[in-house]
């Protein structure tokens, strides 16, 4: 389905960890800033496929399979929130350091916005520019009910509620033949995102089989939670030390039960001009599966390059 120029390869890191990688359009567009895309939590660059053809039209495009996720390998993580996170970020440091990527647009969705800002706090000398798409982790958790308590899907809050309790993918590990099916029901929501594209089982099993196999970015998840559903160490807290170089954008979709307020808060921390925040039409919490992301994404990528040049 995809038509540019894409190349997948697995790329070994110091730490000798494998890390499946796809670049699109490689030296395509010289002195024009690539974009990284890091994906959210239980999916994998696949989940990328309606984003690849119109984000790579301007500039070189490059995705990982986070580690502990979809074809990377799956180390043990860290128990302890803040190191599992570094191990994340240094996960994507030494990545970069052998795709030899000197400054690039990060993008990440959901888990994957949490970890590309930890990553543009740790390292903000390779970060042009971070874009935020349905970020999880950004607020703390507070002490009366929030509007992801009353609206997010019940299937989201029974895998929110497991991973602070056990692996929550151990059950379609668990129930064996039946798995396949049961992700089917579970995940209708993927399927209706990518409809328009593969046949009705083509995502399902291959997101399926991303999230059949040994538990690890999955554990490290949990271990990321200080209560359920929400960081222990909330970038709420932390997005204030951005550095003032780097730019922030958030990204929601309308329709989703995440709370955009957590752009709010970073635009009152950093200044209206370092925060820009878009609201995508009729799209849910898989905001990258709808129409607007991609041209909202090329918007500030161009903005970095319109800037670039400026300079």
């Amino acid at each position: 389905a995809v038509k540019a120029d894409v190349e997948l390869s697995f790329v070994e890191l110091e730490n000798g960890l494998r890390v499946r990688t796809m670049v699109v359009n490689r030296g395509k567009y010289p002195g024009v800033e690539p974009l990284v895309l890091v994906h959210g939590f239980a999916a994998a660059i696949g989940t990328w496929a309606k984003n690849i053809d119109d984000l790579s039209n301007t500039r070189t495009v490059y995705a990982m399979d986070q580690v502990g996720f979809g074809r990377s390998d799956r180390p043990e993580f860290s128990t302890d929130a803040a190191e599992a996170e570094d191990e994340f970020v240094e996960n994507i440091e030494q990545w970069r350091v052998k795709m030899e990527l000197n400054s690039f647009v990060l993008l990440g969705h959901s888990l994957g916005g949490f970890i590309s800002t930890a990553y543009a706090l740790k390292y903000p000398q390779y970060v042009k520019h971070l874009i935020v798409a349905e970020p999880w982790g950004f607020p703390p958790k507070p002490e009366e009910g929030t509007r992801w308590e009353r609206e997010a899907p019940i299937r989201y809050r029974m895998i929110t509620y497991l991973s602070g309790k056990m692996n929550p993918l151990s059950i379609l590990r668990g129930v064996g033949p039946f798995g396949p099916g049961m992700f089917k029901r579970i995940r209708g929501d993927l399927q209706r995102v990518f409809s328009d594209m593969y046949p009705e089982s083509t995502m399902m099993d291959y997101m399926y089989h991303c999230n059949v196999q040994h538990p690890s970015g999955e554990v490290a998840m949990k271990s990321l939670m200080g209560s359920i559903g929400f960081a222990a160490f909330p970038m709420a807290d932390r997005v204030q030390d951005l550095s003032e170089k780097i730019n922030i954008s958030f990204l929601y979709g309308e329709r989703s039960w995440m709370d955009s307020g957590t752009g709010d808060m970073a635009q009152e921390a950093l200044g209206e001009d370092r925060v820009s925040i878009a609201i995508i039409p009729d799209a849910s919490h898989h905001v990258y599966g709808f129409n607007g992301f991609n041209q909202m994404v090329d918007h500030f990528c161009r903005q970095v390059d319109a800037n670039s040049e400026s300079a």
